[in-house]
């Protein structure tokens, strides 16, 4: 499953140009393929009991749970993230305006790096990637904009909108199975521990950042027809504001069974 669009409007500032310095950022650290040395994050140096430590003591400790966001290891990896801040960093950047954003940011991903270091069966491996903290932007995006609509490819071909409630919901429910698996194959090296962290972080710190007059749980916004980047004509729409009680459990019980099915068609086709 791959977030495309959102649609989603901002009503307190008028460029997002905090998440979309950062998105620069991480493409021009990629295409001028500067070294991981130095600037990875290891999570058994942040270890307080065992693990190795790095030269510089603890100030290199916390620069490399900052810089380990900058770094991504390939195209797609870049890609999914770009995608993903496209989509849920504006909103998040609209709720708090400018530099109140880059703290949010560069925080998650510092408490992505912390749940990695506390749980990682692998501290030794070196992570790197914004996934953290973007998990932390959807953590935020679910407690402001739980039924908005998101655009996502299936299996990277069909356009679906579901609400970001049980897109959000079930990439983060994804991920905390991923991590408890004791069958997770051993060349997978994905930082599913970074990605939970940075969740619970973004979670907890849009509560406290974001401005007074923006309230959590807001309803979903009346989108214009051929939204999306033009695809919201011919997308299925799996969410309508327009249900009774009993329509909207039959819907999110659909939802689940729906991203869970295709999941694991997806997981099986890639075998």
């Amino acid at each position: 499953m791959l977030v495309v669009a959102d649609n989603n409007p901002t009503r307190h500032i008028r460029f997002a140009y905090v998440n979309w310095a950062l998105m620069i950022a991480f493409l021009l650290v990629f295409l001028l393929r500067v070294p991981w040395d130095g600037l990875a994050f290891t999570p058994a140096h942040l270890l307080l009991v065992g693990g190795s430590k790095p030269a510089g003591g603890a100030p290199e400790i916390i620069a490399t749970m900052v810089s380990y966001i900058f770094l991504h290891a390939t195209p797609l990896h870049l890609l999914g993230n770009l995608l993903a801040m496209w989509v849920f960093g504006d909103n998040i950047e609209d709720s708090m305006g400018h530099w109140r954003y880059a703290l949010f940011f560069i925080l998650s991903g510092m408490g992505g790096a912390g749940a990695e270091a506390l749980f990682s069966n692998s501290p030794e491996i070196p992570v790197i990637g914004a996934s953290g903290a973007i998990a932390g932007l959807m953590g935020a995006y679910l407690l402001l904009h739980p039924r908005a609509r998101v655009l996502v490819l299936i299996a990277f071909r069909v356009p679906v909108l579901v609400p970001a409630g049980v897109f959000v919901g079930l990439s983060i429910g994804l991920d905390v199975v991923s991590a408890l698996s004791p069958a997770m194959p051993a060349e997978v090296v994905i930082a599913f521990w970074a990605h939970i962290g940075g969740f619970v972080t973004g979670a907890v710190l849009i509560t406290l950042l974001r401005s007074r007059d923006v309230p959590l749980f807001q309803p979903a916004t009346a989108y214009p027809d051929g939204g999306f980047l033009g695809l919201g004509r011919f997308t299925l729409d799996l969410g309508s504001d327009r249900m009774t009680w009993g329509s909207r459990v039959l819907f999110w019980v659909k939802a689940v069974v729906f991203f869970i099915v295709i999941s694991i068609a997806v997981e099986w086709l890639l075998v």
